[in-house]
């Protein structure tokens, strides 16, 4: 089984740039989280949630901290997001017809309050053929996009009878 969590087709929001760009100007190393976090919010305008969050992804000691991912990595991805087609990897996975040995279920999870779901999306989702069968949509009403956080215990519940249903 793959999870997607309250990942939106399409282009992504403006603040995932902002970010980005944000911590790439940020020179290495970094001395703590609290200073990070004090800069992201100072310099760059962020509410303090977002600034922790982003200060949670760094490792290291004694004044020395750096990334827990690669930064180029995370640019590029970002850059190349809108070019992925959606619709045809989940059909393809969730068929067999991407040349894996075996096909696989998508459980794609949706941030209720997330308004990046338009019904063109979610509609153009549903009319994947396999949907219903290996692919599957779920919506946490009172979620935002960290639906992780947000709705830990409806998520939790969600993957224990996702993944009970593949032993059957």
């Amino acid at each position: 089984q793959t999870w997607i969590l309250d990942s939106v087709p399409g282009t992504p929001d403006p603040s995932v740039h902002h970010v980005l760009k944000a911590i790439s100007s940020i020179p290495l190393p970094i001395p703590c989280k609290s200073t990070l976090t004090e800069t992201l919010m100072s310099e760059y305008k962020m509410n303090k949630a977002i600034a922790m969050w982003i200060a949670s992804n760094l490792k290291g000691k004694n004044g020395e901290h750096d990334w827990v991912f690669d930064l180029d990595i995370a640019n590029e991805l970002v850059d190349n997001f809108a070019d992925q087609n959606f619709d045809t990897m989940i059909h393809e996975i969730t068929s067999g017809s991407s040349g894996r040995a075996l096909e696989s279920t998508i459980q794609l999870v949706m941030a209720g309050r997330n308004k990046e779901w338009k019904e063109d999306i979610v509609s153009s989702l549903r009319s994947i053929p396999t949907f219903g069968d290996s692919f599957h949509m779920h919506k946490l009403e009172n979620a935002g996009h960290w639906v992780h956080v947000d709705a830990v215990n409806e998520l939790t519940q969600l993957m224990v009878d996702g993944l009970s249903n593949t032993r059957r």
